[in-house]
């Protein structure tokens, strides 16, 4: 992939700006001013999280130690929240994106009157209130927008949808999928009147399989599948890439052709992501099998690792790939070829070892939460978690399986006591699970099942290419084909 030799320079100067970036550049011995080439930005070091934020004092991150305006939060591993911040220029980048996202996506005109419901958790998570920033400044743009935040509370979304959609020639609910998906389902069983021509959605936060978009089309009576668009965006570096008409018909053709889906995502079992993104925005490489971006965020990242694992295909190698499976002619009659940027494969996390409803559940909350007062006696230290949605419903469910110790004999009141014990101690250690916990109630509550070390579940588990972790220090074991 090419690089953008503005935008590595922009980012650059930027960087050297701050004291953070030149103490790490003197440590690994690097005496660059400036950039010359591509060979002196792939010199530069890898960073991320841990070995970067977390090892800087926040006013040495930023240009000149000038604070921006803006500060939120993301959960981190340990449960205590990192901190970011933004400025104008992310919050009009945001714009932008959601612009093309309504304009060339969704094709809402500057003319339609349109109804943003921002479903993402409000306060102060990133989700809800940049999305509500952005379509603030696509407003500032010129288009009819209002926007309403009612965040994760159902029952002020069910009555903006009751009292106030019916007053727009659009709807744009914006939301974690398995969340928006509890919302469709109460409206409907109240009757409420959801007309699918005004319908549209922007999703966030995690991947979603093709069958739940379906579900949801089905439900509605939605005609078009990007009517449905999911964004990639993390707390580091915000808004990232989008689902396009172009990644969603590559991403549904991938399920009906297994050649098709092995020349996109490899031996990957569940189905991954496929976004496009702008390079004029945000570079990235891969490193091994994860993701590597550069951006101009208020943080200046570069190379900087956030631990996403997926794959890269620029635009050329997209048309290739569409002429060797015979969709090119499809492709242009449906006027998929116009979006021409690169396509990033988004297959997981290496660092997370669950989604649920959209928010991180790491290794260590887990560990955490089996090391607390007594629990470490009935434990081995091994145990996986994974997400599914029920038979015969819609709703998302978070399952924990966890090994018994050898000498550890049940009864159902030290079953009902460990179960009890796990909740608190993933509301104590993780504070977006608390929030979901405070909003959804018993929806929140995991599926937890105690197994002794010789159960076929663990041999389940592998197959499926579930998380699986055990020991001291948790890590991802990612099975193989």
């Amino acid at each position: 992939m090419i690089m953008n030799g503005r935008l590595a320079n922009l980012v650059f100067n930027r960087a050297i700006q701050t004291k953070a970036y030149r103490r790490l550049l003197q440590q690994k011995k690097i005496k660059l001013s400036h950039l010359r080439d591509e060979k002196d930005f792939k010199s530069l070091p890898i960073t991320d999280k841990s070995s970067y934020i977390y090892k800087s004092a926040y006013r040495d991150l930023f240009p000149r130690q000038q604070i921006p305006p803006m500060v939120y939060a993301s959960s981190g591993s340990s449960g205590q929240p990192t901190f970011w911040w933004r400025g104008d220029e992310q919050e009009k980048i945001g714009g932008q994106i959601h612009e093309r996202i309504i304009r060339d996506v969704f094709q809402i005109k500057k003319t339609d009157s349109v109804l943003a419901i921002v479903c993402f958790s409000m306060g102060i998570w990133i989700a809800g209130p940049f999305t509500a920033d952005s379509f603030r400044e696509v407003a500032r743009r010129g288009y009819k927008i209002t926007v309403a935040t009612p965040g994760i509370e159902r029952e002020d979304i069910l009555s903006l949808l009751k009292n106030v959609a019916i007053h727009y020639d659009q709807i744009i609910i914006n939301g974690y999928p398995p969340f928006i998906m509890d919302v469709i389902v109460e409206a409907q069983k109240r009757h409420f009147p959801l007309p699918p021509t005004k319908l549209k959605f922007i999703t966030a936060g995690d991947k979603f399989s093709e069958k739940w978009r379906s579900d949801l089309m089905a439900r509605l009576n939605l005609a078009n599948p990007e009517a449905i668009v999911n964004i990639y965006g993390s707390a580091d570096a915000g808004v990232m890439g989008h689902e396009t008409p172009l990644s969603i018909f590559l991403r549904c053709q991938a399920i009906k052709n297994k050649s098709l889906y092995h020349e996109l995502f490899g031996q990957a079992t569940i189905l991954p992501a496929l976004v496009q993104y702008d390079p004029e925005l945000i570079y990235f490489e891969t490193i091994g099998e994860e993701l590597v971006l550069t951006a101009n965020t208020s943080i200046p990242l570069i190379r900087y690792n956030i631990h996403d694992l997926g794959l890269i295909k620029s635009f050329p190698e997209i048309s290739a790939i569409l002429k060797k499976y015979n969709l090119s002619k499809i492709a242009q009659a449906k006027g998929l070829t116009k979006f021409k940027t690169p396509v990033l494969i988004i297959k997981g996390r290496s660092d997370v070892a669950v989604t649920f409803y959209a928010l991180n559940i790491y290794p260590e909350n887990i560990k955490m939460c089996l090391e607390r007062g007594k629990m470490s006696q009935y434990f081995s230290g091994k145990f996986a978690a994974y997400s599914d949605y029920t038979k015969g419903s819609k709703r998302e469910r978070l399952h924990v399986n966890l090994e018994l110790a050898p000498e550890v004999k049940l009864n159902s009141k030290l079953e009902t006591w460990i179960k009890n014990e796990m909740v608190n101690g993933l509301e104590h250690t993780n504070i977006e699970f608390r929030k979901l916990r405070q909003s959804i109630g018993v929806r929140a509550l995991p599926e937890i099942n105690l197994l002794s070390s010789d159960s076929p579940e663990w041999g389940k588990l592998n197959r499926r290419q579930l998380v699986y972790v055990r020991g001291k220090k948790p890590k991802i074991v990612l099975p193989s084909a």
